[in-house]
């Protein structure tokens, strides 16, 4: 499966040498005759020290230092492709994770009302253009309503704007306790959803504008434009069962035309998003301008494999 966001067709808003010795008289000795030494001594000193030290010394260092090293480089860093960015304020890269909401939908006019929803890891994948992404799994329910699926979230776009994108999504839509439709959707160009790590703070705000081909098995094929503009609100404290926790957070103000099979429509909204470092997401309003109605809210409860920064 692929992804679609938090509020998805629904809302489509919503991832190292020796020498040598003679005894011999030298040349020119003459020996003297005329005296009878009869000095019979023998003295046979044969002292024919040859320096015995036998010292065959073959430097028989043998150190055999192989320098065994084999640094294989332990650290066991998960990140799998150097095109994809860990972010502790979004919460995408960690192992296992899992973070679960109180939600209140009230979907474009097909019902809703209030449940529960979850975001989990699904690991890494790849776009159908062969591009490395996170994939996670978004899922809500209020009242029968929702959606169920998997968003792809990419590192960086084309132009090298580093940063979270999100690329593509396959998510089952849910009305009356029913898969409405199950659309494949890929979003051209990806949108940019969350400023890099190092940016956050200090990104400001930025534009976007896409179009969503969706494909649905029952419905074929269909289009979504959408445009907006996400602007940082700064850090504001949360209160999270009863702790106290800083927030960052982003304003996205949307228009989406939809082109389906169940008729146009143009849908005006704004949605505000806060998030806590080492968590990810824990509140989500998101709005119709046109009329002040709630669209999706998503409250975290609880979390696991996460621990705040």
């Amino acid at each position: 499966m692929r992804t679609f966001p938090s509020i998805g067709f629904l809302v489509l808003a919503a991832a190292c040498d020796g020498g040598s010795y003679s005894n011999q008289p030298p040349a020119g000795f003459v020996d003297d005759t005329a005296e009878s030494d009869t000095d019979t001594d023998t003295d046979s000193d044969t002292d024919t020290d040859s320096d015995s030290d036998t010292d065959t010394d073959t430097d028989a260092d043998s150190d055999t230092d192989t320098d065994t090293d084999t640094d294989t480089d332990s650290d066991t860093d998960a990140d799998t492709d150097a095109d994809l960015c860990e972010n502790s304020w979004y919460g995408i890269h960690y192992s296992g994770y899992t973070r679960e909401y109180d939600v209140e939908l009230s979907l474009l006019g097909m019902g809703g009302g209030t449940g529960t929803g979850y975001q989990s890891d699904y690991g890494t994948g790849w776009t159908a253009g062969g591009d490395p992404v996170w994939v996670m799994i978004d899922a809500a329910d209020g009242g029968g309503t929702g959606w169920d699926g998997e968003e792809y979230i990419a590192c960086t776009n084309k132009s090298g704007d580093e940063g979270l994108y999100m690329a593509e999504w396959d998510m089952s839509i849910l009305m009356s306790g029913s898969a409405l439709m199950a659309p494949y959707a890929e979003l051209s160009p990806p949108r940019k959803i969350f400023p890099a790590e190092y940016e956050v703070g200090g990104a400001g705000s930025w534009n976007y504008s896409d179009t969503a081909t969706l494909t649905d098995a029952s419905f074929g094929t269909f289009t979504a434009d959408s445009s907006g503009t996400y602007v940082e609100g700064g850090f504001e404290d949360v209160t999270i069962k009863g702790t106290s926790y800083t927030a960052y957070k982003l304003t996205n103000t949307y228009t989406m035309n939809i082109d389906s099979p169940l008729g146009a429509q143009v849908v005006n909204g704004q949605q505000e998003l806060w998030y806590v470092n080492g968590i990810g997401l824990v509140r989500e309003v998101n709005v119709s301008t046109d009329d002040g109605s709630t669209i999706v809210t998503r409250d975290i409860t609880s979390w696991n494999g996460l621990t705040p920064l």
